[in-house]
């Protein structure tokens, strides 16, 4: 189980990751929320451990994984039709998503607001939003996704398991005065996120159809935001944190405490000799470099980077995968990046548009050649 937090000054945020896994028993520490710092003035700051993993089983270019060995494996959706534990966990339909209180008006008045109360309907834009924005399609490349989101407020959220199996809808969002990484009275803007995932038999299907693929496949997850009275949000607050977290539940590590600290933040051509060189290829897009019917043999490599300048917190490159959310996400205008596109087409992976074509047309002239073969003399 790992975790990774986000907490907020002012208008930063924090988010908080906790994820458990059948495999990878990798440790890491595991730290409390430390007192906010003058360096929240200008970044999010998060936290990020690991307490242990079950074993049975952006602005910017680059992210990582979980439960990967170089670039192969990692835990994922699987886009498979899957049932886990008696409760259906795959994209098969679209990732359901429930919330506390089985309303959008339940789940809101759980929080405290910087302002007015949001109405329930400006409530649901910004939860819906946040999902959203996972689905765009890709401005640099075109390149879409299958991914879906459903709600599925019927089905009650549940902090049980079943095996390594989460209960509930596929994605459960609650609200808690205690957490993982807060305490009863803490006034900060926090969240966390908890998945599970398990090995299961013929391993994974991709987005791209390729199947057999290694990796777990996510069994569940859990999104968890600080509702003590003290903690006020703001739509805008509350919805980019949300998004972040929606990551972790994709299976997105937080960038700058777990997979550049830990040599495996995936990219194409990092080299953060200085600020300039770090901005430059912390910041191009390369989603068309990877391969979509096997990710783990796209030109890309594993790279460790500093928390600092050169690295994420060189001017310009703004990941929202970073456990300290650049506040540049904080605006009306949040919208997934290069760094985000590249990691959501290495783990729900789809054919470049023109390839597609070039299929479709391969596969009209070998149609046609078929019929003017098989047509009768004279017909």
């Amino acid at each position: 189980m790992s975790m990774a937090e986000t907490r907020a000054s002012g208008r930063r945020y924090l988010p908080l990751l906790v994820l458990r896994s059948e495999q990878n028993m990798r440790p890491l520490p595991t730290r409390k929320p430390t007192p906010r710092k003058a360096h929240y003035a200008r970044r999010l700051l998060a936290v990020v451990g690991m307490v242990g993993f079950l074993c049975s089983a952006s602005h910017s270019v680059g992210f990582g994984i979980f439960n990967a060995t170089g670039l192969n494996g990692g835990s994922r959706w699987d886009a498979a039709p899957r049932t886990l534990g008696g409760v259906e966990r795959s994209l098969d339909g679209g990732l359901r998503f429930s919330l506390q209180g089985g309303s959008y008006q339940s789940y809101r008045d759980l929080f405290s607001w910087s302002g007015p109360t949001p109405s329930v309907a400006s409530f649901e834009q910004a939860v819906l939003e946040a999902f959203a924005f996972w689905t765009m399609s890709d401005p640099q490349t075109d390149l879409g996704t299958t991914l879906k989101f459903v709600p599925d407020l019927a089905t009650p959220v549940s902090r049980a398991t079943s095996g390594s199996v989460r209960l509930g809808a596929e994605i459960d969002l609650f609200g808690a005065i205690d957490g993982a990484f807060w305490d009863p009275g803490d006034s900060g803007n926090r969240a966390e996120a908890f998945f599970d995932s398990v090995s299961v038999s013929g391993n994974l299907k991709l987005t791209s159809g390729t199947t057999n693929y290694p990796g777990f496949a996510i069994s569940g997850a859990d999104i968890t935001f600080n509702t003590n009275p003290g903690a006020q949000y703001s739509l805008t607050s509350f919805r980019t944190i949300l998004t972040h977290e929606i990551g972790h539940t994709l299976g997105f590590a937080d960038v700058d405490i777990t997979s550049g600290a830990s040599g495996t933040f995936i990219d194409d051509n990092l080299n953060a000799s200085n600020s300039q060189t770090a901005l430059a290829t912390l910041t191009n897009s390369y989603a068309l470099l990877i391969n979509p019917f096997n990710p783990a043999a796209s030109p890309l490599q594993l790279y460790t980077v500093a928390d600092g300048d050169p690295g994420f917190d060189t001017s310009g490159v703004d990941i929202l995968m970073e456990s300290s959310i650049p506040e540049a996400f904080f605006g009306t205008g949040l919208s997934l990046s290069n760094d985000d596109f590249a990691g959501r087409q290495f783990m729900y992976p789809v054919p470049e548009p023109a390839s597609t074509m070039l299929l479709l047309f391969a596969l009209f002239l070998c149609l046609r050649r078929f019929r003017l073969h098989t047509q009768e003399p004279g017909a």
